[in-house]
């Protein structure tokens, strides 16, 4: 059907008709190609994006532990924090009350907690509760264990009975006879609070059920799997956040929204659950698409301009010359010899012409003979 088309097809027409579909399929090709490019660019900003979010939690974390130690160190350090443990003396840690307060002020970090240790860890002194004492965390409280079985500082995150926090955690010692251990704990939830405020970024937290076997909290709260939820930023974007859940690390894009899960640490490097995190990719593909429309109108006029000039062309150096020939031919067979055949170029066109003008003039010589 094409073949017999083209065979009765003019000489434009046979020029046309293949360069339009060109131009249709190069137009879809080009689509094609700049909808995965761009497809592949926005998953790579994505991943740098939510990567660059995780290494900020991280260091946010970090900045949290070190002052968390930094605090505990100093008040470790203090005469009278060392009479009270010797003495069982409760009195002495009351103006940490106040430090407390001071501290929540100068860092700007609200709802510091000042804890006081003895041996293991039974809490001694709370700078929010005061009155709540005597209690053995020893079960859950690992980094305060650890402290006291090391005679060494300790920082990171666990999870505990209340909440998950962040604490940096500093052996109070008396030569070489320990006597407790003073913390500094600085809740979680305001990092990543934080974290959306700076860069936009949606979190929601899992801790495994493991980890939080022994929280009050995670008896409460809603489970997926071998995880309990622990916090959100957004709610509403809950069951797209826990797409991630199962394959960590991976970073996938569902509805326009670029999800991945990254794991949670505490101070011992045990994998106590992760962190979703979330990011809108709609200004970003916006973008693209702009983009993308700007790149499809250059192809697009780049291409019909191409068209333009080829046809051109074609019509002035193929198409006229040719009707040309097809006038002067039907002149001689209607026995008009005398009008020269134009040769106006050496390709296979001219070399044509050249061969009309021979036969003319072999026509013409036949019939001046004939006369």
């Amino acid at each position: 059907m094409v073949g017999k088309y083209f065979k009765n097809a003019s000489l434009i027409e046979k020029f046309v008709v293949p360069n339009i579909v060109i131009l249709v399929v190069l137009i879809a090709s080009v689509a094609a190609i700049s909808y995965y490019l761009l497809q592949q660019q926005l998953k790579k900003q994505a991943e740098e994006t939510l990567n660059n979010g995780y290494k900020l939690f991280l260091e946010q974390v970090k900045n949290r532990e070190s002052a968390g130690l930094a605090v505990a160190y100093l008040v470790s350090m203090d005469p009278e924090v060392k009479r009270a443990f010797k003495n069982r003396d409760r009195k002495l840690l009351y103006k940490y009350v106040k430090v407390r307060a001071d501290l929540e002020t100068l860092t700007g970090i609200y709802d510091l907690r000042l804890h006081f240790l003895t041996p293991l860890a039974v809490s001694f002194f709370r700078t929010w509760n005061p009155e709540r004492f005597g209690i053995d965390v020893s079960k859950f409280r690992r980094i305060i264990v650890a402290v006291a079985q090391r005679r060494a500082p300790h920082r990171g995150i666990e999870v505990g009975l209340k909440r998950t926090i962040v604490t940096g955690a500093y052996p109070v010692m008396d030569g070489e006879e320990y006597l407790g251990a003073v913390e500094l704990i600085t809740p979680f939830n305001p990092i990543l609070d934080n974290l959306k405020e700076l860069t936009g970024m949606d979190t929601l937290v899992l801790i495994n059920k493991r980890a939080a076997a022994h929280s009050e909290w995670a008896a409460r709260a809603e489970k997926f799997g071998n995880y309990v939820l622990y916090y959100e930023t957004n709610p509403i974007l809950r069951e797209l956040m826990l797409k991630a859940k199962d394959t960590p690390g991976t970073v996938l894009v569902v509805q326009n929204y670029a999800v991945v899960a990254k794991p949670i640490f505490d101070f011992s490097r045990r994998n106590i659950g992760l962190i979703v995190m979330g990011y809108d990719l709609t200004p970003i593909i916006d973008s693209y698409k702009q983009l993308g429309v700007y790149i499809l109108m250059f192809v697009f006029i780049g291409l019909i301009f191409s068209f333009f000039i080829s046809y051109m062309i074609f019509k002035k150096y193929v198409e006229d010359p040719i009707n040309t020939l097809i006038e002067h031919t039907e002149r001689i067979s209607m026995g008009d010899v005398d009008q020269k055949v134009p040769v106006d170029s050496k390709d296979e066109i001219g070399k044509l012409a050249e061969a009309f003008e021979r036969m003319r003039i072999s026509i013409k010589k036949v019939m001046d003979l004939l006369k």
